[in-house]
């Protein structure tokens, strides 16, 4: 058993990447304006509304993830039941993904109802009644509770940054051309959001690490099944 657990290797690097990724969003949330800066660009003073407050392309691009992560899940579950012709890695892929489209937002969610953060929506600054504080800040006391950090609106995105592990390990390049596009994807979704106050940009990188972690994590404990099995 230790033998082949020994055939499990973890990616150079990923530790590493997470660990600084994680510092750096901490930084930006707590010790730059930048998500000050990105909603008040946003922000229609004259109105007092945001720029996107009627965009409605963001619940269409939401609807076709949500449909998206249903034909995952049931094939996943069809492999399961009746196993495709597949390699072991294309199976640990699929279940990683599936896993992935299911525990990212719920994961994301239940952590935004822990921290209260506010939305921008919800701050005086944009019409709202809630005052600013960042991430290492104590909330006033009469703040109600909200759920905006990590971002939960752009969280159906994220659980595609799994999909380049159908590439992995005989593709990297391919995998990481498919990671960036990913990546690419959901920012775009969420730049949606942001443009209707609903979320800060460093919300949107936190739930972009956590689906990060989380997809990392699977792909470890699951390929590590694989290679005992």
């Amino acid at each position: 058993m230790l033998a082949k657990l020994k055939l499990v290797k973890t990616p150079k690097g990923i530790d590493s990447i997470l660990m600084l990724s994680a510092m750096l969003i901490l930084w930006i949330g707590n010790y730059s304006n930048l998500d000050l800066m990105l909603a008040d660009s946003m922000f229609d003073a004259a109105r007092g509304q945001f720029a996107g407050h009627q965009f409605a392309l963001a619940g269409v691009f939401n609807l076709a993830l949500n449909a998206l992560a249903v034909a995952v899940i049931v094939l996943a579950l069809w492999d399961a039941w009746r196993p495709l012709d597949w390699p072991a890695s294309r199976r640990t892929a699929l279940r990683v993904l599936a896993l992935s489209a299911v525990l990212v937002p719920a994961s994301i969610y239940l952590l935004s109802a822990f921290s209260g953060a506010p939305c921008p929506g919800d701050l005086l600054r944009y019409g709202g009644l809630e005052t600013y504080a960042r991430l290492l800040e104590t909330l006033p006391a009469a703040a109600s509770a909200t759920v905006c950090l990590p971002a939960t609106q752009a969280s159906n995105a994220w659980w595609l940054l799994a999909l380049p592990l159908f590439w992995l390990p005989r593709q990297p390049r391919v995998a990481a051309l498919v990671a960036s596009l990913m990546l690419l994807c959901g920012l775009m979704f969420a730049w949606m959001q942001q443009l209707q106050g609903t979320q800060f940009f460093s919300h949107t990188l936190w739930s972009a690490w956590i689906a990060s972690f989380l997809v990392y994590l699977l792909y470890n404990l699951l390929k590590a099944e694989d290679a005992l099995a």
